[in-house]
C-alpha cells in the first residue's frame, strides 16, 4: 500500500488543495488548509509531493477510508491458471495422475488450462483428439464448466472453469 503524509507530517508551506468533491480549491498555505480539514472532520493527504519547484498537491478525504479501500484493491484475488499438458498417446496410470492434479486445482478454485499436444503424424487425428479429450472432459463435468474445445498450434485445448457452490 502507498504510504501518504497526512495532516501534520506535510513539511511544505504551501500547498495546492482539492476538495473532497473533486474541485480545485488553488494555491493555499498548509496551516489554512489544516485548519480547513479539520472544520470538514477530514484529513489533509498530500496526493503527490513537490518536486522541480511544483506545490504538493493535497486532498481533502477520510484517510481511513482511503486505507480501507487500497486493503480491498489489494486483497483482490487474481485468476491463478493451471496448466495440464498430455500426449494423445498418454497410458492409463498417467492420464489418472494428470486427473487428479486437474480436480486437485478446480477444487481449489484455479483455472485450469487442460492441452492435448499432437505431435507429427498424430494432426491428421484430430477427430479422434477431440474425442479422446470430450472423453476426459465429461469426468469434471460435476466440478467444472468449460467452452468449446480449440485448436491452436498442433493443440487442441479447453479452459476449464470451477463451478462455484
Amino acid at each position: 500500500m502507498k504510504s501518504y503524509r497526512v495532516n501534520e507530517q506535510i513539511q511544505e508551506n504551501n500547498v495546492k488543495l482539492i476538495l473532497e468533491d473533486g474541485e480545485m480549491y488553488g494555491d493555499i498555505s498548509i496551516d489554512y488548509a489544516i485548519e480547513i480539514a479539520n472544520e470538514k472532520d477530514l484529513d489533509l493527504v498530500e496526493i503527490t509531493p513537490a518536486n522541480n519547484g511544483y506545490l504538493s498537491i493535497c486532498k481533502l478525504i477520510d484517510y481511513g477510508k482511503l486505507k480501507y479501500q487500497e486493503a480491498k484493491k489489494k486483497k483482490q484475488k487474481k485468476e491463478v491458471k493451471k496448466e495440464i499438458k498430455v500426449n494423445l498417446n498418454i497410458s492409463d496410470h498417467d492420464l489418472e495422475v494428470k486427473n487428479k492434479k486437474v480436480l486437485d486445482f478446480l477444487q481449489k478454485g484455479y483455472l485450469v488450462k487442460f492441452s492435448l499436444v499432437l505431435k507429427g503424424r498424430e494432426n491428421a487425428l484430430k477427430d479422434m483428439a477431440e474425442n479422446k479429450l470430450n472423453s476426459i472432459l465429461q469426468k469434471f463435468a460435476e466440478l467444472a464448466k468449460w467452452d468449446d474445445i480449440k485448436f491452436s498450434n498442433k493443440s487442441l485445448f479447453v479452459t476449464l472453469k470451477p463451478i462455484v457452490k
